[in-house]
């Protein structure tokens, strides 16, 4: 009995010692949507895909959104990591340990906002375009 106490406290204080890696992870998923659909998410320059999507990327920066759509305006926003509320309970338990975890793992963000849903304008035309009818 006494062996279930101590292996207890150990698997709890390692388990507290990272909190936010553990309910966070170091990666989050960013839930994309865009009326009308089918338009082409990118992220710091990557391609993800098509709208409506989830996509799963890191924490630990701040990420750049672009999409796109032949016939619209491009929609560009930015995701912005803040300190999860996860990090804090490490801070106020003084479970220094586990900070340097979810700082070294990015897992101590959360990135906003979380879900994005835009809905597309239509481009504008050309001055040249209008000038020509």
């Amino acid at each position: 009995m006494k062996n279930w106490v101590y292996l207890t406290a150990f698997v709890l204080a390692v388990g507290l010692n990272s909190c936010a890696t553990f309910i966070n992870s170091t990666t989050q998923e960013i839930e994309i949507k865009t009326a009308p659909e089918n338009a082409s998410i990118t992220i710091d320059g990557k391609k993800f895909g098509l709208t409506p999507q989830i996509v799963n990327i890191d924490r630990g920066r701040n990420h750049v959104l672009k999409i796109e759509l032949d016939g619209y305006e491009p929609y560009e926003t930015q995701l912005t990591r803040k300190i999860s509320f996860w990090f804090w309970g490490n801070a106020l338990n003084g479970f220094i340990p586990g900070m340097t975890i979810d700082m070294l793992t990015g897992s101590m963000y959360n990135l906003f906002p979380g879900n994005i849903s835009v809905e597309l304008q239509k481009a504008k035309e050309e001055e040249s375009n209008r000038r020509r009818r």
